[in-house]
């Protein structure tokens, strides 16, 4: 394991601002943030710099107030990012072994073939995770690497997260003109899933995040990050839908769809005129909006779940399957809850209210991945300078 410095710096970066920490391990290894600090705005979109030299200015000048107060001058940076824009690849590789003993030379042939197919077809990325997703020994799902076993025939399927390279160059050229070197970035989604890992004792799930204008879902097989699928909408249409139809600004729906519940049916209650302009009042039943929501949602939830086919597979292979929906007090979904759950069967439905999560528990999170790593995943450090496949076998045999 690579050794662990003093003080290790921590940087989320968010479309709002940038999270900065200090983190310090003890004896036994437990993480600890020392410093912490928070700068708006980050100058990104959807995890992209949309200004760069607004971005640095910020950037600097929250990493001096730190240097400043821990009298330590940082070279290294290690960065949480919150971008979608990235693509998920599952690849399997095989091995017949007519009966024989699996060697870790036999794995070693498998992901030197997936490496050189995915370097083909992928040139212009660069890997930022890689995750151990399934091991099959004669069709057997195992949840170890099967070494030293006897079989026929031997399966290993890998997942990769991969980000375009310019977004990767623009992301280190911030860091740069920071005197900072990019140590290793991870996945906010890939944080996210751990964290529910940590909190329900749940290894395989699908998560949901209907955020305002986007949804995201990720699943994970055993602790393993397997995919990935966003769309560019979000919660945001049941709003518009509910000020079209009933002729209201949005700001007044959000205002409305807050405060009143929407469990009631009841044709005789009424929304009321304050959340009205005084020349366009008109009398709207609180069922009418509730058929409105529901109308939509329905729309949202056969299209990102009910008639996806990319997540077939995920369906079909994992019965009474478990669904975490993500939402925060800001945004409308805890709302519609009852809603939601009407148009999912078979699923085992939960809501996680996000808006207690604290501001830095990502980093934490960070932290301990960092000393420890994380057991499915193959690549603990990006930006080592080994080969792909020296630094797969740094994780999966040391």
């Amino acid at each position: 394991m690579k050794k662990l410095k003093k003080k290790n710096l921590f940087v989320e970066i968010n479309d709002k601002c940038f999270l900065v920490a200090v983190g310090e391990y003890d004896d036994e290894l437990n993480f600890k943030i020392t410093e912490k600090e928070v700068f708006s705005p980050s100058e990104f979109i959807n995890g992209k710099i949309i200004d760069l030299e607004k971005s640095v200015k910020n950037l600097k000048k929250i990493i001096n107030q730190i240097e400043n107060r821990t009298n330590f001058i940082f070279s290294e940076v290690n960065v949480i990012i919150n971008q979608s824009d990235f693509n998920c690849v599952n690849i399997s590789g095989f091995k017949k072994l007519n009966g024989n003993q699996i060697l870790s030379e036999d794995i070693s042939y498998i992901l030197n073939d997936i490496k050189s197919k995915l370097g083909e077809s992928e040139k212009h990325k660069t890997i930022i995770h890689l995750f151990n997703t399934k091991f099959l020994l004669d069709n057997k799902s195992l949840k170890n690497l099967p070494i030293g076993l006897y079989g026929n025939f031997y399966s290993h399927q890998l997942t990769f997260f991969m980000m375009n390279n310019y977004e990767l160059k623009n992301l280190k050229t911030l860091f740069n003109r920071c005197n900072l070197n990019v140590n290793k970035i991870i996945l906010k989604s890939f944080i996210d899933g751990i964290k529910i890992i940590e909190s329900y004792k749940q290894d395989t799930f699908l998560k949901i995040d209907l955020k305002k204008n986007e949804v995201q879902l990720s699943f994970f097989y055993n602790s393993a990050f397997c995919f990935f699928q966003r769309f560019n909408f979000g919660s945001e249409l049941i709003l518009k839908d509910i000020a079209k139809v009933c002729s209201l600004e949005i700001e007044n729906v959000r205002q409305m769809i807050s405060n009143i519940n929407l469990k009631i049916s009841d044709e005789n209650m009424y929304v009321e005129k304050k959340y009205f302009n005084n020349n366009n009042f008109r009398k709207i039943s609180l069922k009418h909006i509730i058929e409105i929501s529901s109308a939509r949602i329905e729309e949202m939830i056969n299209i990102i779940f009910n008639r996806n086919n990319n997540l077939n597979y995920i369906k079909n292979t994992n019965n009474n399957l478990t669904i975490y929906f993500e939402y925060d007090e800001k945004n409308i979904v805890g709302k519609f809850k009852n809603i939601i759950e009407s148009y999912f069967k078979d699923c085992k439905l939960n809501f996680n209210n996000t808006s207690n999560d604290d501001d830095f528990s990502s980093i934490r999170i960070f932290g301990k991945l960092l000393c420890k790593g994380w057991s499915k995943e193959a690549i603990p450090i990006v930006y080592e300078k080994k080969s792909l496949i020296s630094r797969i076998f740094s994780s999966l045999f040391e």
